[in-house]
């Protein structure tokens, strides 16, 4: 008998063992499925944002960036570049630049407006107090020199009183013609983690700086909120925890290393790269244009740098905003809390080592409990109802050719013994007596 007659003769004596054998494989299969998941989501837990208030004793203040507009002097700008020049990305800024006689730097600092020309001093200050901030400055090719505002306490109380109090000053009469500009003389002002450098290129588009821009003569009042993000750090996408980390210092140091290796050349505002600077108008030019094409979003160049794992990032709404009418062009500038709510949103793995086990156990409770062995009985019994005459026809014709069989069998078995018995008989008469 062939292996599939033999199959089949097992398979119609009882069709019941097909019908177990076929559910336990595709259990099997399908615990074999599950289990793949869990392991695989142990490794790769999914994650869930949770996002709740939090009422603080105390709360931060951001950093503030203030830079001026326009950004430089023209008739210094003029004057060194010896060509009419309003603003460096100008190319025939840099035609008749006098190189190797002035440097860079001193070019960029004296057409810049420093601490003095941009506040009116004494008047500004944290918590009423001039002592309560750090003031930091930096060079910017676009935006110019710009003054960072940093608080060195934590403020206990949410009023105007208790904020950013900041008096601006300016040199350009808002109610003169003032179409000569590009825009419209006042001032950026930039809201960022304290943490944060201030840069003019990742802060367009990093979505954690909040700007508002500040005409002459005006009084505003900038009303804050905060948000604190957490993220998990997973397998595809890491973080940083390191504390003074920044990624938009980060994207911009990448950014200057790019524009150096294309130009061969730095300038005053590209600092940590190790390149000179800019000696010839060739250079110069190109570095500008490059520079401008990053700047207006026209250019892109990969940076892999990673986020931080805790960022904050912060809400404006101008509670207030009227004419300021004083002898001198001044605008006064309030930045304040009016709350000590934080929104909290955090990242957690929403898979663990508990909700594994958990899994596991009822991967495996499918595959061994009692709705296995109760499915088997039911898909028994529907193949029974449905298919029960073809069955029993099939074992009637099956059990026929088995006795067909037997009997062939027996039939040779009977001529085999008969042929033994003549043999026998005939040997014996041929022995003498």
């Amino acid at each position: 008998m062939g292996y599939w007659t033999e199959l089949r003769s097992w398979l119609l004596k009882d069709p019941g063992k097909l019908i177990r054998y076929l559910v336990l494989f595709v259990c099997i299969i399908i615990v074999i499925t599950q289990l793949y998941e869990c392991f695989s989501k142990l490794q790769n837990p999914p994650i869930s944002t949770h996002s709740y208030y939090n009422l603080n004793d105390t709360i931060e203040m951001p950093a503030v960036t203030i830079c001026r507009e326009p950004p430089y002097k023209e008739a210094v700008l003029s004057n060194i570049s010896k060509s009419v020049c309003s603003h460096p990305r100008f190319t025939n800024c840099w035609a008749n630049y006098p190189y190797g006689e002035v440097a860079m730097d001193e070019f960029f600092m004296n057409s810049t407006y420093d601490l003095e020309e941009t506040f009116s001093y004494p008047q500004y200050g944290l918590d009423g107090l001039m002592d309560n901030l750090e003031i930091t400055s930096s060079i910017h090719f676009n935006m110019g020199r710009c003054h960072t505002l940093r608080p060195k306490i934590a403020l206990k109380r949410t009023t105007k009183e208790s904020g950013y109090s900041v008096m601006l000053t300016h040199h350009i009469n808002p109610n003169n013609n003032n179409k000569y500009y590009e825009k419209d003389p006042g001032w950026h002002i930039f809201l960022h983690d304290y943490r944060e450098n201030f840069t003019e290129i990742n802060m367009k588009g990093s979505g954690r700086v909040e700007y508002v821009f500040a005409e002459i003569n005006e009084e505003i009042e900038i009303k804050l909120q905060s948000q604190f993000f957490s993220n998990v750090e997973t397998r595809t996408e890491s973080c940083s925890r390191v504390e003074g980390y920044s990624d938009l210092k980060c994207g911009e140091v990448c950014i200057w290393k790019n524009l150096s290796k294309m130009s061969n050349c730095t300038g005053p505002w590209m600092h940590e790269v190790p390149e000179d600077d800019c000696e010839n108008y060739k250079s110069m030019k190109n570095l500008t244009i490059e520079y401008g094409k990053v700047y207006n979003g026209d250019r892109e160049i990969y940076c892999d740098c990673m986020q931080p794992c805790v960022s904050r990032i912060y809400s404006t709404y101008i509670q207030n905003r009227k004419n300021y009418n004083q002898t001198d062009l001044s605008t006064q500038v309030w930045i304040y809390y009016t709350t000590k709510l934080i929104s909290m949103i955090e990242e957690r793995p929403s898979y663990d080592t508990t909700q594994f086990i958990a899994d596991i156990g009822g991967s495996l409770g499918f595959l061994l409990g009692l709705s296995v062995l109760g499915l088997i009985g039911i898909l028994e019994n529907l193949t029974l109802f449905f298919c029960g005459g073809v069955i029993k026809k099939f074992q009637m014709k099956n059990e026929k050719r088995q006795k067909l069989e037997s009997d062939q069998q027996s039939q040779q078995s009977d001529e085999t013994v008969d042929v033994a018995t003549i043999y026998k008989t005939k040997h014996t008469k041929k022995t003498p007596v």
